[in-house]
């Protein structure tokens, strides 16, 4: 019988039995390495799970766990996310995300399916080619049971990756994954789909819409973009207002943003980076969590990338309502 199906007789119980109860009770929510740092509630995984909470969850890329500290301190504000990539076929990374954990955050692990098998990359996942690996893993992170986002397959809307482009065989595989996590029971797994935000008229290949594996297969909205500059400048609302409007109409999901960024080529990249944040406060009232994709790639993404833009960038995140850790 559970301990909370019948009242207990304190008056058996002594104060210093009491005390290892309630010690008890606290592990049961905490790294399964320690019992004495961050508390995880069921309340605050439910909050996370249904967006239920005021203001936008600060995230980002820092490209390597190492540089989690440098980062928030550059930017004045501690992570509530911190994204990274996992190759397919890699085994769950459960280090990571203890590292993640320890830093007060929540993981959002972006599980890339780089695979060229020959029945097709999404064909054989949904077909069940993939059912040990993909079960291991869900399990793995099951085991884990901190409060996980989990975005499979991104900018499945793009042509630059093998799960690109074909709307059909995405939704197939897409469910499959879901299913494997519904039937596993692992509850603290938070399944985003986040399409790119390069999309053209509804009847068109690339139309996120077409992607949409439906409310029942889907726990937040993701949305990827960014402004890349030189000869295509584009303000934040040029970037994300029209895959925002559509994604909101689409469903009443909790949104984010997977990942953006801003280039220093041809603009004020300080002024695009403190106009996005009064953006997302004043506009984006579906948007729930950031990722900044900070790293020189592309192009060189990094709030660092001037001291103009680390300075804007640090600025903005001082508004209450971009929140720092809420583990």
């Amino acid at each position: 019988m559970s301990i909370f199906g019948r009242r207990a007789n304190a008056a058996s119980l002594s104060s210093s039995s009491l005390c290892l109860l309630l010690f008890l009770l606290l592990c049961l929510f905490l790294s399964p390495s320690s019992c004495g740092t961050v508390v995880v509630s069921p309340t605050v995984l439910d909050n996370i799970r249904t967006a239920n909470f005021s203001g936008v969850l600060t995230g980002a890329f820092v490209n390597g766990f190492e540089n989690i500290a440098s980062f928030e301190a550059d930017s004045g504000k501690r992570l509530a996310v911190i994204l990274w990539y996992v190759s397919w076929q890699s085994p769950f990374p459960t280090a990571d995300a203890d590292t993640v954990y320890a830093n007060g955050s929540v993981p959002l692990l972006t599980w890339e399916p780089w695979i060229y098998n020959a029945a097709g990359t999404l064909e054989a996942i949904a077909s069940g080619s993939y059912e040990s690996y993909v079960t291991s893993f869900i399990q793995a992170a099951k085991d884990w049971g901190k409060p996980l986002f989990l975005r499979f397959a991104h900018e499945m809307n793009g042509n630059w990756y093998p799960w690109s482009g074909q709307p059909e065989n995405y939704i197939r595989a897409w469910r499959y994954i879901y299913n494997v996590k519904s039937n596993l029971k692992a509850d603290n797994v938070i399944m985003v789909w986040c399409p790119n935000n390069d999309s053209v008229p509804t009847d068109s290949w690339n139309d996120a819409g077409n992607y949409y594996p439906g409310d029942a297969y889907v726990d937040w909205i993701g949305l990827d973009g960014y402004n890349f500059g030189f000869s295509n400048w584009e303000t934040f609302d040029q970037v994300f207002s029209g895959i925002y409007t559509a994604l909101a109409a689409l469903t009443s999901k909790p949104l984010m943003i997977g990942e953006f960024a801003c280039a220093e080529d041809a603009g004020d990249k300080a002024a695009w980076i403190s106009g996005a944040f009064t953006k997302i406060e004043a506009s984006y009232p579906r948007l729930k969590s950031f990722a900044w994709f900070n790293i020189n790639k592309e192009r060189d993404w990094r709030v660092q990338s001037s001291a103009s833009a680390e300075v804007a960038y640090k600025n903005s995140l001082q508004n209450s309502y971009y929140l720092d850790r809420i583990l």
